[in-house]
């Protein structure tokens, strides 16, 4: 039928354009336009230049044709002719294009000409993106006047050197990360509510309170006006809170496009920091540090919050625990992971030093955070084992491996895990000994049963206490393994031990005096010379590092030596 017929030809017409039938016709058509004087005769023998004369020729003939349309549509644009549209362009040409380069190359800040009073870094970086844009118009104004930037080059070999362009590249990078810094910065105002960025000062749209107008009794109450209207004052956290959970609320755009904004403006900034440097452009200004500054403080005051109200509620039942730890947990997960993107971003490099740290009331608040996921723990641990059940080693053991993942980067996050995991298991260790203590006493009427009768009561009763038993080791080797990593001894020589040290290479692990002064001396083995890095980790965790535990790391260790007598080293440090 005809609607077949239609799809047909669609499909051949289709399948043509895909096999590239459309294209060789349209090339072999536009050969055909070239004037035949540019093509040799077919009766001549060829000469051995003549396809590269013709192959130039044609491309000669292609560029004309594109810069007549090129020009032939700015006319028409403009309401001109192709040839005063041509003659305007080579006017502009000669008054702009030489002295807009000539700006770009000799472009430099004076940061002494705009120092003032107050926020100085912003005024300098705000009147120097202004100054920025304003030569970049220029710029782009000047790349107008050629069909292609190839073109441009061509006209004006500045433009296509390898320095003007570097330049080019930086200025525009940079105005590009300053402008995009303003725009988050202004709808973080938005979102917040506040100028400056405060949590707490945040006024949202509410039910506003009449006012009466006049004196008299039987006055008529209106609505005050825009300006006079008193609104409701509510957190900005405790808003998000309530509308959000702690995971949803750092999985939000704007917080997560800020992220990839800083990243990517780390990279750039150090990547031509050279060249910024030299032009006298600052790589950090006040707002970067502001937006670099707010998730860690969006997170602790909504950790902040989230502990004050938890710390207030009391005969929690334990559907309600189970949601509580749930919550903690994704706070902490998200905390640690604001702390790591926190401390990668903000890592001092050449050309990079935002100067801005975590303050130390983050680290305090993540210190609380985890204690009282550990109470609550223990509030759990507590209601199961009231209620008869024997899972509680198993719920620790289910707690271990997320612990692993967050206490490495909480300050003193290690030595509370391993405190608490090792009070809550010796804690149900007693009472499952108690239980067995009590069990072995045989029951009441032990005299009066037969030993048949004895003997099921036994083996029912240690039938019970094998299963939790059982875990309770796996759970003791698991702790056991991670925490038992360190072996005293005492040596009557110090002096022969130390000259065996030395002849080991072992290498003596400078404090600047604040272990020396008490007789403590650290000595480590020869594979740490080649990563010290690592000995402030081995000393100062108290869960054995997984990644120092591999092959390449096996060798890492630390010698504590505590001694009266005189210590003298004589090998390496």
């Amino acid at each position: 039928d005809d609607e077949y017929h239609e799809r047909q030809e669609w499909r051949d017409m289709l399948a043509a354009a895909l096999t590239g039938e459309v294209m060789g016709s349209e090339k072999k058509r536009m050969k055909e336009d070239i004037p035949s004087e540019i093509i040799d005769d077919g009766d001549q023998p060829s000469q051995p230049g003549d396809s590269r004369q013709q192959k130039t020729r044609y491309n000669s003939l292609l560029h004309s044709k594109h810069m007549d349309l090129w020009l032939g549509c700015r006319a028409a644009i403009r309401g001109r002719t192709p040839m005063q549209e041509k003659q305007t362009i080579e006017s502009l040409r000669a008054v702009h294009a030489d002295t807009t380069l000539r700006a770009v190359m000799e472009f430099c800040v004076d940061r002494t000409a705009f120092v003032n009073e107050g926020d100085v870094e912003v005024d300098f970086s705000t009147l120097c993106l202004v100054q920025l844009q304003k030569l970049l118009r220029r710029v782009d104004y000047v790349e107008g006047m050629y069909p292609t930037l190839d073109a441009l080059g061509v006209a004006k070999p500045v433009y296509a050197s390898p320095t003007f362009q570097e330049k080019l590249a930086a200025i525009t990078s940079w105005t590009n990360i300053s402008v995009r810094l303003e725009l988050l910065y202004k709808m973080i105002q938005r979102w917040t509510g506040s100028e400056d960025l405060n949590l707490y000062s945040t006024t949202t749209p509410g039910d506003y309170m009449s006012t009466t107008v006049g004196i008299s009794k039987g006055d008529i109450q209106t609505p005050p006006s825009a300006t006079q209207r008193v609104f409701q004052h509510t957190p900005f956290v405790e808003r998000l809170l309530k509308e959000n959970g702690m995971r949803k609320i750092f999985e939000q755009s704007i917080l997560t496009e800020l992220e990839q904004v800083m990243i990517s403006a780390r990279a750039d900034l150090i990547d031509k920091g050279a060249q910024l440097t030299g032009i006298g452009l600052p790589t950090c200004n006040g707002q970067m540090q502001e937006l670099l500054r707010f998730p860690p403080r969006l997170l602790q005051t909504c950790l902040q919050i989230r502990l004050q109200t938890t710390q207030n509620l009391k005969n929690l039942a334990l559907p309600q625990i189970d949601q509580l730890i749930e919550d903690i947990r994704d706070s902490l997960s998200v905390a640690c992971h604001i702390k790591r993107s926190f401390a990668a971003v903000t890592k001092p490099m050449i050309y990079w030093n935002p100067e801005v740290r975590l303050d130390d009331e983050y680290n305090h608040t993540l210190r609380r955070c985890l204690k009282m996921y550990f109470s609550l723990l223990q509030r759990k641990l507590r209601l199961v084992s009231e209620h008869g059940s024997n899972r509680e080693f198993e719920t620790i053991e289910t707690q271990w491996p997320f612990m692993l993942e967050v206490v490495r980067d909480i300050d003193g996050g290690t030595y509370e895990m391993a405190l608490r995991f090792c009070q809550q298991t010796k804690y149900h260790v007693r009472g499952w000994i108690r239980v067995l203590a009590r069990s072995l006493k045989g029951p009441p009427a032990c005299d009066t049963m037969s030993s048949r009768d004895l003997a099921k009561w036994t083996s029912r009763v240690l039938h019970s206490i094998r299963t939790p038993i059982l875990k309770c080791q796996r759970l003791v080797r698991t702790i056991q393994d991670a925490i038992v990593n360190s072996a005293d001894y005492v040596f009557t020589n110090a002096h022969s031990l130390l000259a065996q040290l030395v002849d080991t290479k072992h290498v003596l692990v400078y404090t600047a005096g604040e272990w020396e002064t008490r007789g403590l001396y650290i000595l480590g083995s020869q594979a740490l010379s080649r990563r010290p890095h690592l000995a402030r980790s081995l000393l100062s965790d108290c869960v054995v590092n997984q990644d120092l535990a591999d092959e390449e790391n096996d060798s890492c260790y630390l010698l504590v030596v505590c001694t009266n007598a005189e210590f003298s080293w004589t090998g390496a440090t």
